[in-house]
C-alpha cells in the first residue's frame, strides 16, 4: 500500500472515534489488530479483545464517556508501513469513562497515535501516547501536593 493509502485508512479511524460510526469497520481494521493501551491491562476484559472487536468496545467506551469527543489533525505522517497521526483531542465527560464516572469536565490534549498497516491495507496495531497527566487533571482526578505545585503544574500543562 502508498503512504497516502495508508493515511486514508488511518483517517477512516480517526472518523469513527469523531462520529462513532463504526459500522464499517471491518474494511479497515485487520481481525488481528491489538490495541497496545488496552493489552497493558490484563486483569481487564479489554485485554482479551482483538479485531474489529476491540475497536468497535474502545469507540464506544469513549464515545459513551465522551458523546462531542474530536480528534482535530494536526498532522499525518506515513512511511513503510507505519502511520503517525498527532492530533489535538477534546470532549466533555459526561458518562461513564471506565471506573471514572462524569465529571461534566472538558478535557483537550495533544496526542499521537501511531498505526502499523498490515500487507491486506488494514490497521493491524494501534499505540497511543497521550499527555495523561494533562488529561487526569482536566478530570479532578490528580493535583499537586500543595497549592503552590498545583499552580507549576497546571501553568506546565496549560491547564485553567
Amino acid at each position: 500500500m502508498s503512504s497516502q493509502e495508508n493515511i486514508k485508512t488511518v483517517r477512516r479511524a480517526i472518523k469513527a472515534f469523531n462520529t462513532g460510526d463504526t459500522s464499517s469497520v471491518h474494511e479497515f481494521i485487520s481481525p488481528d489488530y491489538v490495541n497496545r493501551e488496552s493489552q497493558k491491562h490484563k486483569d481487564s476484559y479489554r485485554s482479551q479483545l482483538k479485531g474489529p472487536e476491540e475497536f468497535i468496545d474502545t469507540v464506544k467506551n469513549l464515545r459513551g464517556a465522551y458523546p462531542d469527543l474530536h480528534f482535530e489533525e494536526q498532522e499525518t505522517i506515513s512511511q513503510d508501513s507505519k502511520v503517525a497521526f498527532v492530533g489535538n483531542i477534546t470532549g466533555t465527560q459526561t458518562g461513564n469513562f471506565f471506573f471514572v464516572p462524569p465529571t461534566g469536565k472538558k478535557i483537550f490534549y495533544e496526542a499521537a497515535h501511531i498505526f502499523t498497516i498490515g500487507s491486506d491495507g488494514k490497521i493491524v496495531e494501534h499505540r497511543p501516547i497521550r499527555d495523561d497527566l494533562k488529561f487526569m487533571m482536566q478530570l479532578g482526578l490528580v493535583k499537586g501536593t500543595s497549592a503552590d505545585y498545583d499552580r507549576f503544574i497546571k501553568t506546565w500543562k496549560e491547564i485553567e
